[in-house]
């Protein structure tokens, strides 16, 4: 024990000692009259597909007039002091504007006003001055924990620490800061742990907790503000921090303001002043040992084992209040009558006084202007610095942060090379050693287009990581760490070894494969451009992201550029070809310029062979070569070969004085987007939460227009708190603990575990384990509380007997009256899991009926839902019922998340038992108790509970029957019996040595203390948890547990089940299941209008710039040219779609495998073919309007007018067909995906490295007859083969073709009064060309290559129209390849073998 304290207390004393180093700043603070409002959407309700459509006009309206929404009230004119040194505690129910005042307070005013009439006074520092000047010198730390996933927790503290020091400390400094800080919260054992996210493993909850409070002190701000920071720590652990706190304050002066739900009596007692909170009403403000005796003299009965925090946060509940007697008439009642009974006070008269005396003392600088300049130059001495490093520092010290992430984490790094080099050698393949004659021209241009679409479209995925990065950013910049432009600039210089790097990789393969110019300077040429537009499109991409304040926003102008950015290149539609009013973009586009100068570099100043002569072969056997031509734009007659200038120049319109003039012109452009990217970056911040603004569903007219009427006859401010508030009434009593609890189906069945072990791999050959040999039972009828130090293994001990963790190894015993688990444990119990997981679109009664009609087996319908009613009522949610669940900081706070989880379970009636882990964290001490209450009533009518818990009150402790005590290696330190006021496991720890409590002490903390060895007494060489440990695997108690076990084991008989559904895995059947989900599904697509408008716009656009870009194209053979690629284009909206429908199906994946699956709502197929159902039938009215905004444009609904054998209609509807398909391909193809990798990213680049994959092999980019006979197989096994063949010929098969003067071929005419005709007839006939004019005889012939389409389809694609709709069933057999790969991949990977189970 003391070397545990000694360690602590050097930590803090070697800490402090480095923080007063530096110049002291001492920052009091008062404020006067200080309100908050904000602004909220004028209708209040939540939005549908068709209700944002309507909202249209009126919202652009309000644009036009500035309207902002309607002004709500948040804080109400409060007044308060804070000197140098002293703590203040926010006390209030959660929706109070405890969260509010921090904020105001610390500077973190984004979606909230504060009002120009509050005065604030930090000690002498204006408001406005403090936060810009002085903004390092306070912190706020948000309840949300949001770190970098792929750092170490030692990671993230010395970056922290780095960011603080001066310029002149010692490099080792922010290593010892980070050492100390992280002994001082208990860090030491998980230092070189990530810290993880939901899908990195990392850290506990509460280490995460920790490790975000470390980082906010490490900087060591005078002016602290912390926002429930205590949220999920254990008793223990939240003392420790708050004795903490009170150190700092005392010996460094440092300001500390802090909101607590579930403060204990020794929490409170360590500060130095509270205020109360009352629905944006200050109700008391100062001295924490007057407050109770003021509310009891207001006429309030304070209940005799109540701590002070308790009783002031109650007084704010009118259920839970108590009037004393003779006071029925006197005491307040409103928040209105308790804020006017406050200001009326002596407390706030002498507070009014003492902020006067402080103002007066410490005058703001600026009030008088001779004395104000020495002021300000002596508090500007006197601070850290708005960022203490300089700019360049900041840049290195991202950078050294950016790095040490890749080497975390190299895998996304070293899978894009790879993916690289194997895109390389396919498409390298495909072109492998193009011949040296005029043959392989045009493929040359292909092959340099698509490299270049390629590399520039590579870095489009950046923008999904800088919003991945973006909250953590803004966070720090809040710290006052460093400028988000260091962060930008450090996070494009970190990335260029993974660009050069890929860049050497793909171009190097590419271009020896294809045996492009072979000359060092081409080379070197070839792979400056490509560099060079590899880091101009990825700027262009970080603008995008940085200029957009949500990822929806940055998603359609990403699609938009990246499909006018390929149709403008100058090779899809050349110069000529282009429509007037789009040809602008083709001077913005930096791929055209890339394109010019590349093209310049393979074909200026060389020769090409001519391939083909015309008129050539047996026919011609004296003809001359003076009357030859080559076949290839640009050829000359009498010449055999083709002169590359001339062919750039006749068919693209390039001048090889432009090569070196384009790379200036992409510098330039780099730069400017560059520079305006940092810009952005710095300026432009991200949305930022509204706050918990309940949403409801539109109501109808009828109670809308009551509530008009209600909110028009009152004048009074409108407060936030009562936004959305369903008027319910509310008759007296009506609480949690007044309320019948309904009818519980009584159980008489005792669940028991014995020698209960859990390892987990923590590295190669290496394990850990969580817990080791742990045993128990829970009786129905009683309350067992499991409890621990944070990371003690609480959470993974209930995930084993749920049979719910799968991913380590269980031993021991898990049995239900001596026998095993079956399959349909996990429905018959309910799991109330920590992370409140649910569906943001429901409304809480529909998740509450969607839970009760898919896990309660026998029930009729009517009496499932009238169960619900009953849960709604118990629970109190009746006032928001009908609220939106929203997600965390935009729909139901935290506390009616808690209880919405906590109904869910209850609804399913639960036939074994129920486990809550952590059912109370983040709730008001009040709320918690009404959720114990419950838990009680619960077990009272024969429910058997199993509950873990963190900061019990002595109140809530007394309510548990029985404990199950572990230490922090997971070990057990008590199991049995609580006893009347804790007296019997507090005489188990006093018969074995540990210090009696104090008198009224608070057993439960006092228990966490006595284990985790605050303050036990034992003489023994063991750290305290494991002599504990050793105590209780040594006692009579344990033996007795055993003994208990083996009769349960041995004498048990299984209960017969009075549930007619069996052993039965799931209650409802698998058609029930379908129903019920796909409805919700759509549902929550109805109300989720962003997805579905993106998708409409994303494909949409895509549509409408490929078909305007095509218009009317005239069929020539440039023009025939263009259609096939304007075909082949469409391909683009897989790249939109497999963005959208990855994410959405992770996210439904993330609620279904969190929560549904665990619980056997339903099936996993279920909820497989559920997505697709929905998705089919939404892309369906999708693919009818990409249909119509395409192919009327190109004007491809003209083919087929007087084709007998394939019509106009005929066409048409193969041409939709075709592109639906296509569209469900993309949509199975892509779910395939996203229900197997576990990362978003990852799947978004597997995905597009497949798609370019059968891209390459479509037929388009190399045609059939051009692929080396090893990939003729991936050319007929790749979808979009069908999909391009499907296409062309539905639009372009048997239609005859025109030449432009560019394309015509002229040699001299035959001659002899012979006819051009008749000359060239032979060469024609087996050519399938054409001569222009047949009946000449002298001048020239002039010849047309190509004169229908059929000829080109069967030589050149080799594909016939003979069965157009062949190809439509063809897409057809991948789309049910891909839902059959998607249910066996999803089976495979995450459904086989992880059942939970134990190992034998």
């Amino acid at each position: 024990m003391t070397t545990k304290l000694t360690k602590r207390d050097a930590a803090f004393r070697d800490w402090l000692g480095s923080r007063q180093a530096r110049p002291p700043l001492r920052i009091g603070l008062a404020f006067l009259n200080l309100s908050v409002y904000g602004f909220i959407a004028s209708h209040g309700y939540q939005h549908t597909v068709y209700s944002y459509l309507a909202s249209l006009p009126r919202y652009i309206i309000d644009q036009l007039r500035r309207k902002r929404g309607n002004r709500v009230e948040i804080l109400d004119r409060f007044d308060g002091l804070v000197h140098h040194g002293e703590m203040l505690l926010v006390l209030g129910r959660p929706g109070s504007g405890c969260t509010t005042l921090l904020k105001a307070i610390a500077g973190e005013t984004h979606g909230i006003y504060v009002d120009p009439k509050s005065q604030f006074n930090y000690q002498g520092i204006p408001y406005a001055e403090m936060h810009t000047h002085f903004k390092g010198e306070s912190v706020y730390l948000a309840e949300l924990d949001e770190h970098l996933a792929e750092l170490t927790v030692g990671n993230t503290l010395t970056f922290a620490a780095s960011t603080r020091e001066p310029v002149w400390g010692k490099p080792v400094q922010s290593l010892k800061t980070s050492a100390n800080i992280s002994v001082l919260f208990n860090l030491e054992g998980v230092y070189d742990t990530f810290v993880g996210n939901a899908l990195v493993r990392g850290v506990s909850g509460g280490e995460k907790r920790r490790t975000s409070i470390a980082e906010a002190l490490v900087g060591g701000a005078p002016l602290q503000c912390w926002d429930n920071s205590t949220r999920g720590l254990d008793s223990s652990t939240a003392l420790e921090f708050v004795d903490l706190l009170r150190r700092l304050a005392d010996e460094s002066h440092s300001t500390v303001l802090m909101t607590m739900y579930q403060a204990s009596e020794n929490m409170y007692q360590k500060f130095d002043k509270v205020t109360v909170l009352y629905e944006g009403r200050q109700i008391y403000f100062g001295p924490i040992e007057l407050a109770g005796q003021y509310f009891q003299d207001l006429g309030f009965e304070r209940p005799a084992h109540a701590t002070t925090p308790d009783f002031l946060t109650s007084l704010t509940n009118p259920a839970e209040r108590v009037i004393r007697h003779g006071f029925e008439g006197q005491a307040p009642r409103s928040p209105d009558d308790f804020a006017k009974a406050w200001k009326k006070s002596s407390l706030s008269n002498q507070l009014i006084s003492e902020i006067d005396n402080f103002n007066a003392a410490y005058p703001t600088i600026g009030e008088d202007e001779k004395k104000s300049k020495a002021a300000w130059r002596s508090k500007l001495a006197q601070r850290t610095s708005t960022y203490v490093i300089p700019l360049h520092l900041q840049v290195l010290r991202c950078l050294q942060r950016a790095f040490q992430r890749i080497k975390n984490q190299p895998g996304a790094v070293i899978g894009n090379v790879v993916a690289s080099a194997i895109l390389a050698i396919v498409i390298g393949s495909a072109f492998f050693n193009l011949p040296q004659d005029s043959s392989s021209v045009d493929r040359r241009a292909v092959l340099i287009f698509f490299s270049l679409l390629y590399t520039a479209l590579s870095p489009s995925f950046e923008i999904l990581l800088m919003w991945k990065q973006r909250p953590i950013v803004e966070k720090h910049n809040r710290y006052a760490l460093y400028h988000p432009v260091s962060d930008a600039v450090a996070s494009m210089i970190s990335d260029l070894p993974n660009k050069f790097l890929s860049a050497v990789v793909f171009q190097t393969v590419l271009y020896l494969f294809t045996d492009l110019r072979r000359t060092a300077a081409a080379f070197f040429t070839w792979f400056l451009f490509t560099l060079v537009l590899l880091l101009n499109m990825s700027v262009w991409f970080r603008l995008v992201g940085s200029i957009s304040r949500t990822l929806e926003q940055s998603t359609v102008p990403t699609t938009i550029l990246i499909l006018l950015a390929g149709i403008y290149v100058g090779f899809v539609v050349p110069v000529p070809y282009e429509v007037g009013w789009l040809k602008w973009f083709r001077f913005v586009d930096p791929i055209a310029y890339a394109y010019e100068s590349l093209m310049i570099n393979e074909f200026s100043h060389r020769r090409f062979p001519c391939s083909q002569l015309v008129p050539s072969g047996p026919s011609y056997p004296d003809v001359r070569l003076q009357d030859q031509i080559c076949t290839t734009v640009g050829s000359v007659t009498g010449q055999d070969y083709v002169e590359g200038n001339i062919y750039l120049l006749e068919k693209y319109g390039y001048v090889p004085s432009h090569k070196w003039r384009n790379l200036g012109i992409l510098i330039a452009m780099t730069s400017i987007v560059c520079g305006l990217h940092l810009l952005c970056a710095q300026y432009v911040p991200a949305e930022s939460s509204k706050g918990d603004i309940v949403l409801f569903r539109r109501p109808d007219s009828k109670r809308t227009k009551t509530r008009k009427q209600d909110s028009e006859e009152n004048g009074s401010p409108r407060f936030a708190q009562y936004v959305g508030e369903q008027h319910v009434s509310k008759e007296k009593g009506d609480t949690i603990q007044e309320v019948a609890t309904p009818s519980i189906l009584k159980q008489s069945s005792v669940f028991h575990w014995n020698n209960l072990s859990y390892e987990v791999k923590v590295g190669k050959g290496r394990t850990k384990t969580i817990l080791d040999g742990i045993q128990g039972w829970v009786v129905p009828g009683t309350l067992t509380a499991l409890m621990g130090v944070t990371g003690a293994g609480k959470t993974t001990l209930l995930d084993v007997l749920a049979n719910r963790a799968n991913f380590g190894v269980a031993r021991g015993e898990i049995c239900i009256d001596g026998q095993e688990r079956d399959e349909s444990f996990q429905r018959k119990i309910g799991y109330a899991q920590q992370e409140d997981i649910h569906l943001p679109t429901a409304t809480v009664r529909e998740a509450l009926e969607f839970s009760a009609l898919m896990r309660q087996p026998t029930a009729s319908r009517e009496d499932k839902l009238s169960y619900v009613d009953n849960v709604i009522e118990i629970l109190d949610m009746k006032s928001y019922a009908e609220a939106i669940v929203g997600v965390p900081g935009d729909g139901l706070n935290i506390e009616q998340r808690k209880r919405l989880t906590i109904g869910i379970e209850l609804v399913a009636k639960p036939e074994l038992l129920l486990f809550f882990d952590e059912p109370t964290s983040g709730l008001d001490s009040q709320t918690a108790w009404s959720i114990c209450t419950l838990l009680r009533k619960l077990s009272a009518n024969g429910q058997a509970v199993l509950c873990t818990i963190h900061q019990p009150s002595s109140q809530l402790f007394m309510l548990f029957d029985r404990l199950l005590l572990l230490n922090n290696k997971g070990q057990c330190v008590y199991f049995g019996d609580i006893g009347k006021d804790a007296s019997t496991v507090v005489s188990y720890f006093k018969g074995r040595g540990a210090q009696p409590p104090a008198p009224g002490a608070n057993p439960a903390e006092w228990m966490l203390q006595t284990t985790s060895g605050e303050t036990t007494d034992a003489s023994s060489d063991l750290p305290p948890s494991e002599f504990w440990a050793r105590e209780w695997a040594a006692s009579k108690e344990r033996d007795d547990v055993s003994g208990r076990l083996v009769e349960l084991k041995t004498k048990s008989t299984p209960e017969k089940t009075s549930s007619t559904s069996g052993y039965k895995a799931y209650a409802t059947p698998w058609l029930f299941q379908m129903v019920s989900v796909t409805r919700r599904i759509f549902q929550e697509y109805w109300r989720r209008p962003v997805y579905i408008y993106s998708k409409f716009a994303l494909c949409i656009g895509i549509a409408l710039f490929d078909g305007l870009s095509f218009q009317n194209t005239r069929l020539d053979l440039q023009g025939f040219a263009n259609l096939l690629f304007s075909m082949f284009l469409l391909t683009q909206i897989f790249g939109t779609m497999d963005q959208q429908v990855i994410p959405r199906l992770m996210e439904g994946r993330a609620l279904f495998e969190g929560r549904e699956r665990r619980s056997k709502t339903y099936h996993w197929t279920v909820f497989l073919a559920s997505n697709i159902v929905v998705e089919f039938t939404w892309q369906l009215l999708v693919t009818a309007f990409i249909f119509v905004i395409w192919y009327y444009p190109t004007g491809l609904q003209r083919t087929g007018e007087g084709d007998a054998a394939f019509g106009v209609a005929s066409r048409g509807a193969l041409s939709f067909v075709i592109i639906l398909f296509f569209c469900l391909w993309t949509i199975t193809f892509s779910q395939a995906l996203a229900s197997v990798i576990e990362l978003e990213e990852s799947a978004v680049q597997v995905a597009t490295l497949l798609f370019y994959f059968s891209l390459v092999f479509c037929g388009v980019l190399v045609f059939p007859k051009d692929l080396p006979d090893f990939w003729i197989f991936v050319w007929r096994a790749s979808p979009l083969t069908y999909f391009v063949n499907g296409l062309s010929l539905a639009g372009l098969w048997n239609m005859n073709l025109s030449c432009s003067r560019a394309q015509i071929l002229s040699i001299p005419a035959p001659g002899s009064g012979a006819t051009c005709g008749e000359y060239l007839k032979a060469f024609a006939d087996q050519n399938f060309g054409a001569v222009i004019n047949p009946m000449a005889t002298t001048g020239s012939c002039e010849y047309c290559p190509l004169a229908n389409t059929n000829s080109f389809f069967r030589e050149t694609l080799q594909v016939s129209g003979e069965h157009p709709w062949y190809h439509a069933g063809y897409l057809s057999v991948f789309i049910v390849f891909n839902i059959l790969a998607m249910f066996g991949l999803y089976w495979f990977a995450r459904v086989r073998g992880k059942n939970g189970g134990l190992s034998r």
